[in-house]
């Protein structure tokens, strides 16, 4: 079992944010999202499920009034707050919720007086969007667990991380391209960046997305799966980008 740890200060950790929002209910929730490179320089990554429901509800499913701040940690915020001009997610989410391929999504932020989100973290992460891959020796995914499993102290409040190698999540069916992960963190770290790569070209390659639960809604494994990020992700980013 990988045990998520908290990320060093200093260690790049402004890349990754925690992202607020409320449900189309109402209610106050997270996830975590990283900056991606975009034509703008003011685009996050993240998971479907975090900025709609993804049931055919078409634009009632959305979620409101996001809320980006990178590098948060126990309430301290090093680089201020974020709001969202608009967000992107494939219809084969929002219309079907396929979580196998099309988990994912974009947001394009409102640049601030004092520049674009690239450049006041100073860097942003590139991407590797490519069907059918998904093995990564030497990856990490980060983000901001509120649980995990076999975990009682994950409170959302600090930036974790697992590192190891990606595996194909479902080796034997040849249409099932998700990414599968070691890591014990559960909600709050979906959106949060599988990242591969070397040291000064990380790129994204997946994003967590979902557990395996029984029929009581209770996580079986430590495993983290990311959908796969192949066409689905590479038009996302590529409308964000023609924004």
């Amino acid at each position: 079992m990988s045990v998520s740890q908290e990320v060093p200060a200093g260690a790049g950790n402004t890349i990754v944010g925690k992202l607020y929002f409320f449900t189309p209910e109402g209610k106050l929730n997270h996830c975590s999202a990283a900056s991606i490179v975009s034509a703008n320089k003011n685009t996050i990554w993240t998971a479907g499920h975090c900025v709609h429901r993804g049931d055919g509800s078409g634009d009632a499913g959305w979620n409101k009034h996001f809320l980006y701040v990178p590098g948060y940690s126990r309430g301290a915020e090093p680089l201020g707050e974020w709001t969202a001009a608009r967000q992107y997610a494939p219809t084969a989410w929002t219309q079907d919720g396929d979580a196998r391929e099309a988990d994912v999504a974009a947001i394009v932020l409102n640049p601030r007086l004092d520049g674009n989100l690239e450049d006041v973290v100073g860097f942003a992460l590139g991407y590797l969007f490519t069907e059918n891959r998904t093995d990564y020796t030497g990856a990490a995914v980060m983000g901001y667990p509120g649980e995990g499993y076999q975990r009682t102290d994950l409170d959302g409040e600090r930036l974790m991380y697992c590192a190891g190698d990606t595996a194909d999540a479902f080796p034997v069916n040849p249409f099932d391209d998700r990414i599968k992960f070691d890591c014990d963190m559960g909600g709050g770290a979906s959106g949060g960046p599988f990242v591969w790569g070397p040291q000064n070209d990380p790129r994204i390659v997946g994003a967590a997305s979902h557990v395996t639960v029984d029929d009581a809604q209770q996580r079986l494994t430590d495993d983290l799966f990311s959908s796969e990020h192949g066409s689905y992700a590479a038009a996302v980013i590529n409308t964000a980008n023609g924004a």
